[in-house]
């Protein structure tokens, strides 16, 4: 009986060691300054320095070259590398990259492992019990029978006196068990027991008694059938979808970050170029005037003062205006999260793109209709709709009492030696069968009722939540249609504006010379040209902001992916199989 007991705990170890001490891979090490060690590398800037302020004015004048013609988005700030990446690549790095992204692309996977965890439920499982026990009680001088060999006489057996009771049993249950779909339980058990009594007590000694069991508990009431015990399983499916959903949520925001961040640089370039103009404008009517003031002709310190006055403040906007492009680089950087691109370098983003400046035409009643069947929220919540009704039947189901049925079948073998114990137990002569009810009935029944009542409650939540979330959608899309119309509208009076400045310069210039240097024009010559660069950068954020409408209004749609030409899977991902993968 030790060899055996010794193979089956030899089997068992196996079997441990193949279910759950296998050399799975471990975690890779967490090093905080490997992940940063490209930002390290790349940043590379020069020292900053900050100048002391001056304490009196200069009255020198500098004139900046500039070219006569540029492109909307051609190269400023031309000491700074540069590389020009279109809308769409810089869309494509950023799915592929950006960090928020891929945080939201882990849950539908660790959402399908709970898939997996809950319907493992029903997967069976193996068991092997083994307990020894051994008694050496006392006991008062007792006759009992001499069946050790003592003859008495006549042949019979005789009688012998005993002081004390030695016992010595070794019980091993062997078995599989496994949970049912409808809510039962079946097992099939194998029972060996050894015993030996000192003295003995019947004629074998040691004997073995083998017993083998099916039983079946089967609930008939609470917890009966495969949509209440399988419940888990749905819901955590439509977590799962929750997840792909909330992982479509991160990248439809991403996309939506880069177009806007991207339309806003394409502004801040133009911008700068204005400002750039300018600045150029301003230095070379402060040189002319300047120039002849130290001639002493016809021009005052009093004009000197407005045109140096006026072309510093245009330098300090230009300065604010070369920081806020960037900004808006470094920010793209950050959305795209892409390597080739570190955020510390001095890499600037230049757009390749020109923003669109042709009407869109578009039914605002067709875009709801497409809004309400694309909108990941309200996906999201069919599904949280769907998992609360679940919730109510399982709730209902807690009403009903508990009431199980018990069945078991089985057949036993007894001799003294293991073989023949086992050959006599499997011609089932000796039979033993059960049947019974288990029946539990909770008085008032209160903490059901009460988990029912609140699984009613949040699935009319859940109901009043969907349709606040169709009322949104319709706003999202009446307000960006809206948007897009009006940013239209401001491109073409921000245009007129630009037109008119445009005009009023020109007339300017045909001022006759005694006239042109008088303060009073001197100003108005300054205050024009500063109209006419809010002009330019007006029509610039108009055109900005056209471009970003657009891409709420797909937004707010739901098909900015298909606009920007990015396609997800949505399917449940097809886990691989740990055992095989090494995943633990």
């Amino acid at each position: 009986m030790i060899k055996r007991i010794v193979l089956g705990f030899g089997i068992v170890g196996g079997l441990i060691a193949a279910a759950g001490c296998n050399n799975y891979s471990t975690p890779e090490l967490f090093d905080p300054r490997l992940i940063a060690q490209s930002e390290r590398a790349a940043a590379n800037n020069p020292p900053w320095s900050l100048p002391p302020l001056s304490t009196t004015r200069k009255l020198e004048p500098t004139v900046t070259t500039r070219p006569t013609s540029r492109p909307t988005t051609g190269p400023v700030m031309e000491h700074d590398p540069r590389v020009a990446l279109t809308l769409q690549e810089i869309i494509h790095r950023a799915v592929m990259n950006n960090h928020d992204v891929k945080v939201a692309s882990y849950s539908p996977a660790v959402d399908g492992t709970r898939i997996i965890e809950a319907a493992a439920n029903f997967d069976p499982t193996f068991f092997d019990n083994v307990t020894g026990t051994q008694k050496n009680d006392m006991a008062p001088l007792t006759e009992v029978n001499n069946l050790s060999g003592g003859v008495a006489a006549a042949g019979t057996q005789g009688t012998i006196l005993s002081d004390q009771n030695i016992s010595t049993q070794v019980l091993e249950q062997i078995g599989v068990k496994q949970n049912l779909g409808w809510g039962g339980q079946a097992q099939i058990q194998y029972e060996e027991t050894y015993f030996h009594y000192v003295p003995m007590q019947s004629y074998y000694n040691p004997y073995y008694s083998s017993d083998l069991t099916v039983q079946i508990t089967q609930p008939l009431l609470r917890n009966f059938g495969a949509d209440v015990n399988q419940a888990r399983i749905t819901i955590d499916r439509d977590n799962a979808r929750i997840s792909q959903f909330e992982f479509r949520k991160a990248v439809e925001t991403n996309i939506a970050d880069v177009e806007k961040t991207y339309w806003q640089l394409v502004q801040a370039m133009r911008v700068v170029q204005i400002q750039e103009d300018l600045v150029a404008e301003g230095e070379e009517t402060y040189a002319t005037l300047y120039s002849r003031f130290k001639s002493k002709t016809d021009v005052s310190q009093l004009q000197v003062s407005q045109a140096q006055t006026s072309l510093e403040t245009r330098k300090a906007q230009l300065v604010r205006d070369q920081a806020q492009a960037r900004n808006l680089s470094d920010q793209l950087k950050q959305l795209m999260s892409d390597p080739e691109f570190p955020i510390a370098s001095t890499l600037l983003i230049m757009p390749a793109d020109e923003p669109v400046a042709v009407p869109v035409n578009f039914d605002v009643n067709e875009a709801v209709g497409v809004a309400l069947e694309n909108r990941f929220e309200l996906g999201e919540q069919q599904l949280k709709i769907d998992a609360a009704t679940i919730t109510i039947d399982v709730a209902k189901n807690n009403l009903l009492p508990q009431v199980n049925f018990v069945g078991s079948f089985g057949g036993q073998g007894l001799m003294p030696n293991y073989a023949d114990t086992t050959g006599k137990m499997l011609q089932f002569n000796h039979l033993e069968y059960s049947a019974g009810l288990q029946i539990e009935i909770p008085l008032g029944n209160r903490a059901a009722r009460a988990i029912w009542r609140r699984t009613l409650l949040q699935r009319m939540q859940t109901i009043e939540q969907y349709r606040a979330y169709v009322e949104q959608v319709a706003v999202d899309v009446k307000i960006a249609a809206r948007n897009v119309t009006s940013a239209w509208s401001a491109i073409e009076h921000s245009r007129q504006a630009r037109f008119a400045a445009e005009e009023a310069l020109r007339n300017l210039k045909n001022y006759p010379a005694d006239q042109a240097s008088r303060p009073e024009i001197v100003q108005l010559k300054l205050d024009t040209q500063d109209r006419l660069a809010s002009a330019q950068q007006g029509e610039a954020q108009a055109i900005s902001d056209y471009n970003i409408a657009i891409s709420d209004l797909e937004k707010a749609k739901g098909t900015i992916l298909r606009y920007n030409n990015v396609l997800l899977e949505e399917q449940l991902p097809k886990l691989p199989d740990p055992d095989k993968a090494g995943l633990y």
